[in-house]
């Protein structure tokens, strides 16, 4: 399933299926450092499907219907982060130029879901595999964590 962002943003945005309709829509309260993930159902109803917890200097916290996930960095020099998922399996998530991968992290490292960012032409896009689909939740919120540190990392190195 593939779904783009209506705005280029991990923080502030939508997820659009590819006829263009709001599936998921991500919002950031700043007073709450609190990122909030909600499925919109059909007449625009929303659903929490899940949070993200923002802690300064620390990886964030990811809150899926009810169970707390916490995303981790792989290894001390490690760009790649790893959490459990809810199915109690672990995932990775690992980037090249922008782009990120999350794959099982076993031995068979099924690839789960990709995310390819914006570009002039075109909005970044969230793409889930047929194997990701079973965790949704756990995918969207996961990449929230790692694509939000991953821009906040890029905003401070630049100043």
């Amino acid at each position: 399933m593939n779904y783009s962002l209506a705005t280029d943003s991990p923080f502030n945005t939508a997820l659009l299926s590819p006829e263009g309709r709001a599936v998921y829509r991500i919002d950031t309260y700043l007073s709450s450092s609190t990122t909030t993930v909600k499925k919109v159902g059909g007449g625009q109803s929303e659903v929490e499907i899940g949070r993200v917890v923002w802690q300064s200097g620390r990886p964030g916290t990811a809150v899926v219907h009810g169970h707390e996930i916490y995303v981790n960095k792989s290894s001390f020099f490690s760009s790649s982060r790893t959490f459990t998922a809810l199915n109690g399996q672990s995932y990775k998530w690992t980037f090249n130029e922008g782009s990120a991968l999350m794959a099982s992290n076993d031995s068979r490292q099924a690839p789960v879901a990709t995310y390819t960012p914006a570009t002039r032409s075109n909005p970044g896009l969230l793409h889930i595999t047929p194997h990701g689909l079973t965790i949704t939740g756990d995918v969207i919120l996961s990449f929230v964590c790692v694509e939000g540190e991953r821009r906040h990392a890029m905003r401070k190195s630049l100043r």
